[in-house]
């Protein structure tokens, strides 16, 4: 009959020759932390980066609009030449960001560098 600690010893050594039996195989590989560090680090990556895209999609951003043709700013302004036409053939710059429901919410707006 076998007593408890012989039970718990044949276990380590069970135990024990698993590791090295592991160790062993993956001597010219990875070693077996690092692999399941790799694993769990990119598991986590992903959630991390699917929990924060839409906090970055809300992030303010520039977005330009280009000029448009004398045709569209001249009924754009209802044949006026005014500032509102010249905005329009140059084109400008807006500040946007998205709220809640998708819609555009324009922060600020600027012409278009020329650097």
């Amino acid at each position: 009959m076998e007593t408890g600690g012989n039970h718990v010893m044949r276990a380590r050594i069970l135990v024990a020759a698993l590791v090295l039996s592991t160790a062993a195989a993956s001597a010219h590989a990875e070693s077996v932390s690092h692999y399941l560090g790799r694993v769990v680090g990119g598991f986590g990556a992903g959630v991390g980066q699917a929990a924060m895209q839409p906090i970055a999609d809300s992030q303010p951003q520039w977005v330009t609009v280009a000029p448009r043709s004398k045709t569209e700013c001249l009924a754009l302004t209802h044949q006026v030449l005014n500032r509102a036409y010249l905005r329009c053939r140059r084109g400008w710059q807006e500040y946007v960001r998205y709220d809640a429901a998708g819609r555009k919410v324009v922060l600020s707006e600027r012409g278009i560098p020329s650097w």
